[in-house]
């Protein structure tokens, strides 16, 4: 569960979610889905774990596809 949630409904760490509510941050869904944001291994290795649950397949076939 996430401290601050990616909907005012729902605090579930859900990849499902945050591209529901991408068009809030006036993100595309092609912008929503990038694998180019320019991060840093050191800023990758620091957020790793907040990725280790079920949506982890669907994180990485992302970034296999862009």
């Amino acid at each position: 569960m996430l401290t601050t949630a990616i909907t005012l409904d729902d605090p579930t760490a859900s990849l499902r979610l945050a591209y529901e509510v991408a068009s809030y941050f006036r993100l595309t869904p092609k912008d929503a889905r990038a694998a180019k944001l320019r991060l840093s291994q050191a800023e990758i290795d620091r957020m790793a774990s907040a990725f280790e649950h079920e949506d982890l397949k669907a994180a990485v076939g992302i970034r296999a596809t862009s």
